[in-house]
């Protein structure tokens, strides 16, 4: 392992400094919109979760809807990459008619307030939650992916943790419109698994007993749990790490 040090840290030097992706540019405060919703990859950022929802180096991608006729909506998306993507698309592709399409503009939120409290909560919250699978400062630096959706009255905002496999864990930070009124609240870290594809007709993950296992190294901790069917097969649910993502490509380039 010590061969490759040298390797990973020439990688990091000659990395390039990523820039802010400004969500707030590409939007009018004043502008009318169905929904909004922001994409970014958290290990962009070793994992850490995004300082500024609107503003940070992690967002990937700026989804919009907005109002166009009765029947039709149209659609535009901002990807980090500079390009922009806009089509007009049927209502009912987005919103079925038992759910409600409400127009709103980015000036009816306060979102300083929206914002105030998330940050608050990166500060003083994640760092205390902890649980079964979940170590002490976990949601602050092993975040995988994260989204919002924002539309007339509710603010969405989740945090996937790094969970992998037959499992995935996530938290999420909401608030609520009701007028001028905006109200927000963190919620509890979820941990959810689910069954893989069907093997020889099994589906595997069903009806078994999952056990955990815990190590720890350092200041590293890691989970993994292992579940067993009824049928004696194995599959796997656990963290992924975020240095793998660094070292895979090295040791793939010094294989060749």
């Amino acid at each position: 392992m010590k061969r490759f040090l040298p390797l990973l840290f020439a990688f990091l030097m000659f990395l390039q400094p990523v820039s802010a992706f400004n969500a707030l540019e590409k939007l009018d405060q004043n502008g009318t919109y169905l929904c909004i919703c922001i994409r970014g990859d958290a290990t962009l950022k070793y994992g850490t979760p995004p300082t500024n929802l609107f503003n940070d180096t992690s967002i990937q991608e700026l989804f919009i809807l907005k109002p166009y006729n009765k029947t039709h909506l149209i659609r535009i998306v901002y990807y980090r990459s500079g390009s922009r993507s806009e089509k007009i698309e049927r209502i009912t592709e987005y919103y079925p008619t038992t759910m409600e399409d409400v127009p709103f503009k980015l000036s009816d939120w306060n979102l300083s307030k929206v914002l105030r409290e998330y940050q608050w909560g990166v500060r003083n919250y994640l760092p205390n939650v902890t649980g079964k699978h979940w170590y002490k400062g976990y949601w602050n630096s092993s975040i995988k992916k994260w989204e919002i959706g924002m539309n007339a009255t509710v603010f969405n905002m989740t945090l996937h943790g790094s969970f992998f496999g037959e499992c995935h864990d996530y938290i999420t930070f909401e608030c609520w419109r009701n007028g001028t009124n905006v109200t927000c609240k963190w919620g509890k870290p979820v941990f959810k698994t689910h069954p893989g594809p069907p093997i020889n007709g099994t589906i595997s993950g069903m009806d078994t007993e999952t056990t955990s296992t815990t190590s720890t190294t350092g200041t590293n901790t890691s989970s993994t749990q292992t579940t067993t069917s009824a049928k004696g097969e194995k599959t796997m649910c656990g963290p992924a790490l975020l240095v793998g993502l660094i070292l895979g490509p090295l040791l793939a380039l010094r294989r060749r």
